[in-house]
């Protein structure tokens, strides 16, 4: 394979071969508001009618996978019902666990705040009123008929509670023939009953707790309804920590908790032969506080609005108060487990107001979800900023072996220039700096004696496409099966919520107005990139996502602003004899990452230019010399550079055959293993093939 990095990324080199790849086409126009340049993979699910763009696109595609509406902008609900495709993504990444009734109510139900005294009267009341109602040689004739009695039940609470003294409760909601109204484009999604803040409020924001009622053992199509609505639910609340539900097939109740970490449900009980469980689960949500029911305290929903949210940021210098104004990226999952990454602009408040602090000018926050064993990105750039700064102030910082590949007269330029980066702080030009930033709540524990259930909701074998995201690999681990043989299943840590605020409000790569703004950009990666790892790092997901740009207001030229800082790591430390595990965005992931081994290197011809990165590798006749584990090193970076590019200039301009091309080499396999497709473009010449599928 002739690898041409030298010349797609501009790098220096005695002469650049691959040069005519990165200029022929660098013009080529790419329009970020026509959904024909769309990446293939989002168009396919434009016209299955998953996700649709909607009106509000700024002009430089800042809102490109945010469904959030803004602020005075009214959309309509456009999405049809999807509940096999949340079903089936459930059942095949995020399987659900399953823990005994008791275990459930003690491990994962709120515990109670109530005096014993208090406690007592309202179980009494309520097993009272459910032994009336729910009689074993009684069935019900219609679900209406089930809600209709749990709803007397927690009448019954409510006012024995007021008999005892007020106390914040949750009201019980029933309208099946109302959708769920929320502030995302989003859902037809009908629930039979609830548990809500707001007695009678359909929308997603007040309700608490998502009910679905069958009266036949109609699993599938009760359980898929479920976790449509708590996905929908979790994709709209920004404030949802977790979420409980409850399905009913005839007399047999489960218990459902959804978190980022893990879902589990509790094995089905008969509430009818057993209605002291049914009364201490209605207890204990209808009287629970709401950190308890999943509403994270650090965010607070506006005043008189359904879609603006207030986050509080504990800094260093005290807690800061932030208005969220506009959407910037919220990518709608199919899951309920995973970073959840949202990116908002804000505006800090001030004090305790609502009011703008004065003078404030826009910010960025990013919330996300990590493992609770992971360096937050504010961690992890400071350690970063150290050690680039540590470099810096290096006398002999040019004779780094990063830097031996320059001819230190022919490119004393770019040396020069590459100094003047570490000069008074400048590198931090490079990269999105974080301003404040904190971490919130975490997420329960996975109890130990779960195990895992047999699929939950529907099996559909579905082909799915998506945009690039990053991701990591999972372990496996045995553990003992319940009802049908399910031997093993997903080790699950628990996570954290970490806020962080920028200054900048950046353009994602693949939204930049030229192919020649996107190189120009990459150029500058190269360099932070080559920065990183002189101070000892590497990135390790590079991706279109992760590569912004800020136009300079006065040059009006497009600037780095390299982020996303998660997987970033010290080159080699704490790696002992295991391989780094793989980390990235599959579609730009290094081939031999994918591949968990490193590629031989083939004799160089003895006129080549051995300052050029163009090697010859062979994948079938691995060399002796690198049996040894494999580590993300700053070749890798530079590779998953190049395949950036490569998506760019034939995934994001409007030319059928160039995203064809694409099509197959960019895969997000489930298994992050790598596509014979991807291996052959690595190891085979492909220029040719490229001139003809580009763009004129």
């Amino acid at each position: 394979m002739r690898l041409g990095l030298t010349g797609l990324l501009g790098l220096p080199s005695g002469h650049q071969r691959g040069q005519e790849v990165r200029l022929t086409r660098a013009r080529a126009k790419v329009n970020p508001n026509s959904e024909d340049n769309i990446s293939p993979a989002l168009n396919w699910k434009l016209t299955a009618g998953l996700i649709h763009y909607h009106d509000h696109l700024t002009a430089q595609c800042r809102t490109s996978l945010s469904l959030r509406s803004q602020p005075g902008i009214t959309q309509g609900i456009i999405m049809s019902d999807t509940n096999y495709e949340y079903g089936a993504e459930m059942n095949e990444n995020n399987p659900v666990l399953c823990c005994e009734v008791k275990v459930f109510q003690a491990s994962y139900l709120p515990q109670q705040q109530l005096s014993e005294e208090e406690y007592t009267i309202l179980y009494n009341a309520g097993l009272a009123s459910a032994r009336s109602r729910f009689k074993e040689n009684l069935p019900f004739n219609t679900e209406a008929d089930i809600s209709r009695s749990l709803k007397e039940i927690v009448g019954t609470l409510l006012k024995a509670r007021r008999g005892v003294g007020r106390r914040r409760n949750l009201w019980f909601s029933t309208d099946p023939n109302e959708a769920l109204v929320s502030a995302i484009v989003g859902g037809n999604f009908k629930i039979d009953s609830s548990l809500s803040n707001v007695a009678g409020s359909p929308h997603t924001t007040d309700t608490i707790v998502v009910m679905k009622l069958k009266l036949f053992r109609n699993l599938s199509t009760n359980r898929q309804q479920l976790v449509s609505a708590i996905v929908h639910i979790l994709n709209d609340d920004v404030r949802r920590m977790f979420m409980f539900g409850i399905t009913i097939e005839g007399h047999r109740m489960t218990l459902w908790y959804f978190s980022r970490s893990h879902s589990v449900k509790s094995q089905s009980f008969n509430f009818v032969e057993h209605p002291e469980i049914l009364v201490e689960v209605l207890i204990s949500l209808v009287f629970a506080d709401d950190q308890d029911v999943g509403l994270d305290p650090n965010i607070a929903l506006k005043s008189n609005t359904k879609c603006q949210y207030i986050y509080t940021v504990n800094g260093e210098a005290g807690p800061r108060r932030f208005l969220t104004t506009h959407s910037i990226f919220e990518n709608r999952a199919l899951t309920v487990e995973g970073r959840m990454t949202r990116v908002f602009r804000v505006v800090e408040l001030d004090g305790q107001t609502d009011s703008p602090k004065e003078g404030a000018k826009p910010m960025v926050l990013k919330d996300v979800w990590l493992d609770m064993d992971t360096k937050t990105e504010m961690e992890t750039q400071q350690e970063l900023f150290a050690d680039i700064q540590k470099y810096a102030e290096n006398p002999d910082w040019r004779e780094h072996a990063c830097l031996s590949g320059f001819n230190q007269d022919q490119h004393a330029e770019t040396v020069e220039a590459f100094g003047e980066l570490l000069k008074g702080e400048r590198y931090k030009e490079l990269f999105l700096v974080i301003r404040a930033g904190s971490t919130g709540e975490c997420s329960k524990r996975l109890v130990r004696s779960a195990w895992r259930a047999t699929k939950s909701f529907v099996a559909i074998d579905t082909q799915r496409f998506s945009e690039p995201q990053s991701c990591t690999t999972h372990e496996l681990q045995i553990r003992r099966a319940d009802e049908v043989t399910q031997p093993a299943y997903q080790k699950y840590g628990s996570k954290r919520r970490s806020f962080l605020v920028f200054d900048d409000e950046c353009t994602r790569l693949y939204c930049l107005p030229t192919v020649g703004d996107v190189f120009t950009v990459l150029r500058d990666c190269v360099t932070a990139l080559r920065l990183m790892f002189c101070a000892g790092w590497v990135h390790r997901d590079i991706s279109c996502n992760n590569v912004m740009a800020a136009r300079d207001s006065e040059t009006q030229r497009w600037k780095l602003k390299l982020a996303d800082l998660e997987y970033s790591k010290k080159y080699g430390v704490n790696s002992g004899t295991a391989s780094d595990p793989k980390a990235g965005t599959p579609f730009f992931m290094p081939c031999e990452i994918l591949r968990r081994q490193y590629f031989g290197l083939a004799s160089l011809d003895p006129d080549e230019d051995p300052t050029q990165l163009t090697f010859d590798l062979t994948s079938n006749d691995p060399s002796d010399d690198f049996d040894e584990p494999l580590l993300h090193n700053f070749l890798h970076d530079l590779e998953a550079t190049f395949w950036t590019g490569f998506w760019i200039i034939t995934s994001r301009v409007n030319h059928e055959r160039s995203r064809t091309y694409a099509l197959n080499i960019f895969q997000n396999a489930p298994t992050l293993t790598l596509p014979l497709s991807r291996l052959s473009a690595f190891e085979l010449p492909i220029q040719k093939a490229l001139y003809r599928c580009l763009l004129e």
